[in-house]
């Protein structure tokens, strides 16, 4: 059934957690980047920059583990909302986390950037999540929780600059 599975869906199981190391590794760069900066607020930024980090190292030891999926349906639907995602330009733009560190003029606008990236990737992440077997989805829902987190103190953050 597992080999089924797999045909006739555009992302299988390693392309959508490269896509998730891709989206990991361009935040760090962000919140690096970001953290050069504005020195005065590199403890915070170098902190979201060390999370984004793990995040990645967490989606490549998931890459090293077996094929599981969910139940087909949610396979079907987690392939459409990915493949919008992607039409959207939504996959492509948290793949320029550096890029977009150079084109912000202020904090404020960091920090808008850096709350659309967060809700951008959540939305990603849940998309996965939905095409993931239980073991990955658990994985990928602890990640979640942390990027809200992020969220939440940027957003916090944001209120005072």
């Amino acid at each position: 059934m597992e080999a089924g599975l797999l045909s006739g869906y555009r992302y299988n199981r390693p392309v959508l957690l490269e896509m998730a190391v891709a989206a990991e590794e361009s935040a760090r760069a962000f919140y690096s980047a970001l953290s050069r900066r504005f020195p005065g607020h590199a403890a915070f930024f170098n902190q979201l920059a060390g999370d984004e980090e793990q995040h990645a190292k967490t989606y490549r030891r998931l890459l090293s583990g077996g094929e599981t999926y969910a139940s087909e349906e949610e396979r079907k639907l987690a392939d459409r909302y990915i493949q919008a995602l992607e039409t959207s330009g939504l996959v492509s733009s948290l793949r320029r986390g550096a890029e977009k560190a150079g084109e912000v003029g202020d904090l404020k606008s960091a920090m808008q950037a850096a709350v659309q990236m967060e809700k951008d990737t959540v939305l990603l992440y849940h998309s996965i999540a939905m095409a993931a077997g239980s073991e990955d989805r658990r994985e990928i829902y602890s990640i979640i929780d942390v990027e809200l987190s992020h969220l939440a103190k940027i957003e916090s953050l944001l209120k005072t600059v």
